[in-house]
């Protein structure tokens, strides 16, 4: 019984660790690109409401100047 056990950890130390280095790349570049996506979500958003602020002051202002005029 030593015998056979002794031959199945050989067996499993000698396995290729190729494939679990692969699936721990590919784990870790997918979880890359999603960070990757949120960031460029959350950066895409916030240079949506920058310029819906920056129109809405320039809106604004440009209403302030005209009620100067004909006030």
């Amino acid at each position: 019984m030593r015998e056979t056990t002794e031959i199945k950890l050989h067996t499993l130390t000698m396995l290729s660790l190729r494939p679990l280095v692969r699936k721990l790349r590919h784990w870790w570049l997918r979880r890359a690109e999603e960070h990757y996506l949120i960031c460029a979500s959350v950066e895409h958003a916030r240079a949506r409401e920058a310029e819906e602020n920056e129109a809405y002051y320039q809106k604004r202002a440009a209403m302030a100047r005209s009620a100067q005029l004909w006030d």
